[in-house]
Protein backbone atom coordinates (compact mmCIF):
# COMPACT_ATOMS: atom_id res chain seq x y z
CA UNK A 1 0.00 0.00 0.00
CA UNK A 2 1.13 3.42 -1.22
CA UNK A 3 2.45 5.89 2.05
CA UNK A 4 -0.53 8.32 1.22
CA UNK A 5 -3.39 6.20 -0.45
CA UNK A 6 -6.66 7.00 0.34
CA UNK A 7 -7.04 3.88 1.82
CA UNK A 8 -4.01 4.28 4.31
CA UNK A 9 -5.33 8.02 5.14
CA UNK A 10 -8.71 6.41 5.75
CA UNK A 11 -7.24 3.41 8.16
CA UNK A 12 -5.40 6.18 10.33
CA UNK A 13 -8.59 8.39 10.72
CA UNK A 14 -10.68 5.41 11.70
CA UNK A 15 -8.00 4.43 13.76
CA UNK A 16 -7.67 7.92 15.94
CA UNK A 17 -11.52 8.01 15.68
CA UNK A 18 -11.73 4.58 17.37
CA UNK A 19 -9.12 5.34 20.04
CA UNK A 20 -10.99 8.55 20.92
CA UNK A 21 -14.33 6.63 21.21
CA UNK A 22 -12.85 4.18 23.42
CA UNK A 23 -11.36 6.74 25.55
CA UNK A 24 -14.64 8.37 26.14
CA UNK A 25 -16.52 4.92 26.91
CA UNK A 26 -13.93 4.29 29.36
CA UNK A 27 -14.51 7.62 31.11
CA UNK A 28 -18.06 6.50 30.86
CA UNK A 29 -17.80 3.70 33.42
CA UNK A 30 -18.73 4.01 36.86
CA UNK A 31 -15.57 4.58 38.22
CA UNK A 32 -15.13 8.14 36.60
CA UNK A 33 -15.72 10.69 39.74
CA UNK A 34 -18.51 12.45 38.08
CA UNK A 35 -20.81 9.43 38.19
CA UNK A 36 -22.94 9.91 40.77
CA UNK A 37 -23.12 13.81 40.10
CA UNK A 38 -24.13 12.78 36.47
CA UNK A 39 -26.68 10.37 38.07
CA UNK A 40 -28.32 12.42 40.50
CA UNK A 41 -28.60 15.22 38.06
CA UNK A 42 -30.56 12.50 35.35
CA UNK A 43 -32.90 11.19 38.36
CA UNK A 44 -33.80 14.78 39.07
CA UNK A 45 -34.81 15.40 34.98
CA UNK A 46 -36.59 11.73 35.03
CA UNK A 47 -38.11 11.04 38.24
CA UNK A 48 -41.76 11.70 36.81
CA UNK A 49 -41.18 9.29 34.08
CA UNK A 50 -42.04 5.77 34.16
CA UNK A 51 -39.79 4.52 31.33
CA UNK A 52 -36.53 4.92 33.35
CA UNK A 53 -35.81 2.80 36.09
CA UNK A 54 -33.04 2.13 37.73
CA UNK A 55 -30.50 -0.16 35.75
CA UNK A 56 -31.86 2.21 32.38
CA UNK A 57 -30.58 4.79 34.56
CA UNK A 58 -27.80 3.35 35.29
CA UNK A 59 -26.70 2.87 31.44
CA UNK A 60 -28.49 6.19 30.92
CA UNK A 61 -25.78 7.76 32.75
CA UNK A 62 -23.11 6.31 31.05
CA UNK A 63 -23.77 6.80 27.87
CA UNK A 64 -24.49 10.70 28.87
CA UNK A 65 -20.65 11.06 30.15
CA UNK A 66 -19.02 9.10 27.31
CA UNK A 67 -21.24 11.69 24.96
CA UNK A 68 -20.29 14.79 26.96
CA UNK A 69 -16.68 13.42 26.72
CA UNK A 70 -16.72 13.11 23.34
CA UNK A 71 -18.09 16.83 22.79
CA UNK A 72 -16.42 18.56 25.09
CA UNK A 73 -13.04 16.86 23.71
CA UNK A 74 -13.65 17.93 20.47
CA UNK A 75 -13.73 21.58 21.21
CA UNK A 76 -10.20 22.01 20.79
CA UNK A 77 -9.78 20.36 17.71
CA UNK A 78 -12.68 21.99 16.28
CA UNK A 79 -10.63 25.10 17.09
CA UNK A 80 -7.81 23.94 15.33
CA UNK A 81 -9.88 23.46 12.16
CA UNK A 82 -11.08 26.77 12.19
CA UNK A 83 -8.29 28.33 12.94
CA UNK A 84 -6.40 26.32 9.37
CA UNK A 85 -9.51 26.75 7.63
CA UNK A 86 -10.10 22.54 6.93
CA UNK A 87 -13.17 21.79 5.78
CA UNK A 88 -12.98 18.40 6.84
CA UNK A 89 -11.29 16.91 9.97
CA UNK A 90 -7.66 15.95 9.50
CA UNK A 91 -4.92 13.65 11.53
CA UNK A 92 -4.21 16.60 13.31
CA UNK A 93 -7.06 17.34 14.44
CA UNK A 94 -8.03 13.85 14.85
CA UNK A 95 -5.03 13.57 17.12
CA UNK A 96 -5.71 16.77 19.02
CA UNK A 97 -9.42 15.49 19.84
CA UNK A 98 -7.89 11.86 21.31
CA UNK A 99 -5.86 13.99 23.53
CA UNK A 100 -8.27 16.10 25.03
CA UNK A 101 -10.18 12.94 25.37
CA UNK A 102 -7.49 11.53 27.35
CA UNK A 103 -6.99 14.15 29.52
CA UNK A 104 -10.23 14.40 30.10
CA UNK A 105 -10.82 10.56 30.59
CA UNK A 106 -7.59 10.62 32.92
CA UNK A 107 -9.10 10.48 36.51
CA UNK A 108 -11.28 6.91 35.10
CA UNK A 109 -8.20 5.84 33.40
CA UNK A 110 -6.39 5.73 36.69
CA UNK A 111 -8.85 4.33 38.69
CA UNK A 112 -9.08 1.22 35.83
CA UNK A 113 -5.84 0.52 35.66
CA UNK A 114 -5.21 1.50 39.78
CA UNK A 115 -2.46 3.89 38.94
Amino acid sequence: MHPRSPLRILLQRDALVAATVGLAVVNGLPVTPFFDSISYILYLFTRGSSFIGGDALFYATSAAIAVMTLLIGGIPAAIYERIRGSQESTPVSLGIWLVATALLALPALRSVTGL
